[in-house]
């Protein structure tokens, strides 16, 4: 099996050379992409990075992996615009953080907000381009990044196809734990969702969780650290380990 890194950069006597990643956010908090360079010590060893926070950014050229935060607001075509333009220079593009991922809190915009109270529907990045991967989290633990580019750089591996399945998916949050998982009998108590949720919209009630509706953002954590939900995203979504361009 060919991977992304010994397709595009091998190396001299076979190891694979480092690979060029761009970290973008096109709209939001900015603290996914924070949570990216709390990991930057690591990430060099592996990488080339390339983000605004660094100085060093631009569209105009191709990048082996796109790391893009935030959802896109499809009442504003730079946004749009810039989404399809990163998409057209990278080989993969990874959605990171619930924004992007799955909507997220945006979901819940309805606009005529300052400073742009013409924007008011927000989407995952996948409703406008090809995600190949995503990583929900509000923000995502950044080592899930790390765990996933080393999984890109040997083809296979559970967060391959875990993250490529939320892509899949388009929609996770604590309302589909319930559903799926608690209320189907599926659940074994492990609390793995509860202590994830970062804003404490869940709870244990006689061992099993419970949500606190008005506290859920629609993060989708809960449901990718609950080790009975990742099973059944791989299994109903059943995608490919490995993307290859």
């Amino acid at each position: 099996m060919y991977t992304l890194f010994n397709t595009y950069h091998k190396g001299v006597g076979g190891v694979s050379e480092k690979v060029d990643i761009l970290i973008y956010s096109i709209g939001g908090c900015e603290g996914c992409p924070l949570s990216i360079l709390r990991i930057y010590p690591k990430l060099v060893n592996a990488v080339n990075v390339y983000s605004k926070y660094l100085g060093e950014t631009s569209l105009s050229r191709d990048y082996d992996i796109a790391i893009v935060s935030g959802s896109v607001c499809i009442n504003d075509q730079w946004s749009m615009n810039t989404l399809k333009t990163i998409r057209e220079h990278a080989r993969i593009l990874v959605a990171y953080g619930s924004c992007a991922s799955v909507g997220g809190i945006t979901l819940f915009c309805r606009g005529g907000q300052e400073p742009k109270p013409e924007h008011r529907t927000f989407q995952p990045l996948s409703t406008i381009v090809k995600v190949d991967y995503a990583i929900p989290g509000c923000p995502p633990a950044p080592n899930l990044l790390l765990s996933l580019i080393n999984s890109i750089r040997v083809g296979r591996g559970f967060f391959l196809q875990l993250f490529a399945s939320v892509v899949k998916a388009r929609k996770l949050s604590g309302f589909d734990l319930l559903d799926e998982i608690v209320l189907s009998g599926l659940c074994i108590g492990c609390g793995a969702c509860i202590l994830s949720c970062p804003n404490s919209a869940l709870q244990m009630i006689d061992g099993k969780p419970d949500l606190i509706v008005e506290k859920c953002i629609r993060c989708g954590t809960c449901c990718v650290r609950c080790p009975r939900f990742t099973q059944l995203l791989i299994r109903r979504y059943g995608v490919g380990s490995i993307v290859v361009r």
